[in-house]
């Protein structure tokens, strides 16, 4: 007796009631296209014929309701504090999290082992050795200074 089959007995029913589902639903989405198609056509003409005929360059608000200019403006200033208050929390959030992240890695870092790693210890000690840096002293032409020659032992 294989083991494989004593433990999943109806994989073969399972399969076919999976894809049973998947025809089913396709075969129903392909029936009600036509409907959905009609559906959306119409909605979009009726939306048309409901707006307001615009005799100018200037657009036409209709007003739905008791409502007044005020109250769209405060309805709109609204919705405006509440996303500038959404951005501030998201910003906030953000650098909370980049604080927390920084100060769970910190105590981690071997710091004098990456200093030995690369032969650094000081900032200063980077600068005091850089060929690159401008000599200040006298130098009008504004060349590099070059790094000191090995002296040769004279014969």
């Amino acid at each position: 007796m294989n083991n494989s089959t004593a433990d999943n007995p109806g994989i073969g029913d399972k399969l076919s009631a999976i894809f049973g589902s998947i025809v089913r639903t396709t075969v129903k989405f392909f029936k009600n296209l036509p409907s959905r198609c009609e559906n959306y056509f119409k909605r979009k003409l009726t939306e048309y014929r409901r707006k307001p005929k615009r005799d100018t360059a200037n657009k036409v608000y209709v007003l739905v309701g008791y409502a007044t200019k005020s109250h769209i403006d405060s309805k709109h200033n609204a919705e405006r504090n509440l996303i500038i208050l959404n951005r501030g929390l998201l910003i906030i959030i953000f650098f909370l999290i980049l604080f927390i992240c920084i100060n769970a890695i910190l105590p981690h870092i071997n710091i004098e082992q990456y200093q030995d790693m690369f032969g650094i210890s000081t900032v200063e000690e980077v600068t005091r050795n850089d060929p690159f840096t401008v000599s200040g002293s006298g130098n009008n032409q504004g060349s590099v200074t070059a790094t000191p020659a090995a002296s040769v032992p004279s014969n």
